[in-house]
């Protein structure tokens, strides 16, 4: 399984909070045991009796931060989200879209296992093994590097305890800032799965599909939570074939640098194959930070202040969420530098 990256499942499980609570450091122990793929039947796989759509929608969410992500079990009708109610099905559908944004990052993360053998589903402790709490917390992981994220097991709940390692965290939802090393109580209701970004994150997102193959990664967001010196390197390849292996796979790299005055974020070119990347790739940039005073593009200019997302080609807007939202002209290739003003 380690040799050829064969992926396993926890088995024929069954249908509740403890089966539910119990995935958690199996994953993370089968992760540190050099099999980064690994998934769960979403729900558990017996009949779903008594009615659980509650526990459908909280695994729902952990399925959607596993390597494997997949919803099966004895009677399948049983254990689809439609299955479960429109509240339910609603909740599922959120995440199953936020998985296909976050692809672009977590398809880098299946790189980095492929070369690093990294999991992509972390214990705390790979990443901060001088926190004596870390070693000890089996409740929430890493989803690379820079997404905390803490999965609610008990039934009922509506606020969920989350230890913080050190260093600056962001609320996924609300853009709300935490402290670390801490521990924190954030709201959960059954449609929010407690999700954090590191401080200097770079999440590569992409659109909403509803397959792989439905567009290529023609547009890219930038999410960026600046915060000093901090670098993402994009991996890509075709998507179907082994092609990689022969080195056709594109790696493009995103800065971000703070200074006392200024946020500078750079877009580097494409190092590699770069037939793997789509022609006339557009980015966008969203950034958590105050509104700037002026926004320049090396060798374009200043970028003009739009209303909203959609009222230009270019240009940039405050979205009202603590976020500075930066639409880059097409005509651009990389390399972008981009110059926030604060």
């Amino acid at each position: 399984m380690q040799r050829f990256g064969a992926t396993c499942w926890s088995g024929d499980i069954n249908n509740d909070f403890p089966t539910l609570e119990a995935q958690l450091a199996l994953g993370l122990n089968t992760g540190l045991s050099g099999i980064p793929y690994w998934g769960t039947d979403i729900g558990g796989f017996f009949h779903p009796v008594p009615e659980t759509g509650e526990l459908y929608a909280r695994w729902f969410q952990l399925g959607a931060f596993s390597p494997i992500f997949r919803s099966h079990g004895w009677v399948w009708r049983e254990h689809v989200p439609w299955a479960h109610g429109p509240e339910v099905e609603a909740i599922c559908r959120r995440y199953a879209e936020l998985r296909y944004q976050l692809l672009p990052y977590t398809y880098t993360l299946a790189w980095q296992a492929h070369t690093r053998g990294l999991p992509l589903m972390r214990p705390l402790v790979l990443n901060y093994p001088d926190d004596p709490r870390a070693w000890t917390v089996g409740h929430e992981f890493l989803w690379g590097d820079d997404l905390l994220v803490a999965p609610v097991t008990r039934e009922g709940a509506t606020a969920w305890p989350v230890y913080l390692p050190a260093g600056r965290w962001h609320d996924f939802w609300t853009g709300a800032s935490y402290e670390g090393p801490g521990g924190v109580t954030l709201p959960a209701p059954v449609d929010r799965l407690p999700l954090l970004v590191r401080a200097g994150a770079i999440l590569p997102m992409g659109p909403v599909v509803q397959h792989t193959g439905e567009r290529p990664l023609d547009e890219v967001t930038l999410l960026i939570y600046p915060d000093g010196a901090s670098r993402f390197e994009l991996y890509e390849d075709d998507g179907r074939t082994n092609a990689y292996r022969r080195g056709q796979y594109a790696l493009t790299a995103f800065e971000c640098a703070t200074s006392p005055g200024a946020v500078t974020v750079r877009i580097g070119e494409a190092v590699g194959d770069r037939s793997v990347v789509p022609a006339g790739r557009r980015y966008v940039l969203e950034l958590r930070m105050d509104p700037a005073g002026a926004i320049t593009v090396a060798g374009h200019g200043e970028l003009s202040r739009l209303v909203g997302p959609d009222q230009g080609d270019a240009g940039w807007w405050a979205n009202g969420r603590g976020f500075i939202g930066v639409r880059l002209p097409d005509q651009l290739a990389p390399p972008v530098t981009v110059i926030l003003r604060i």
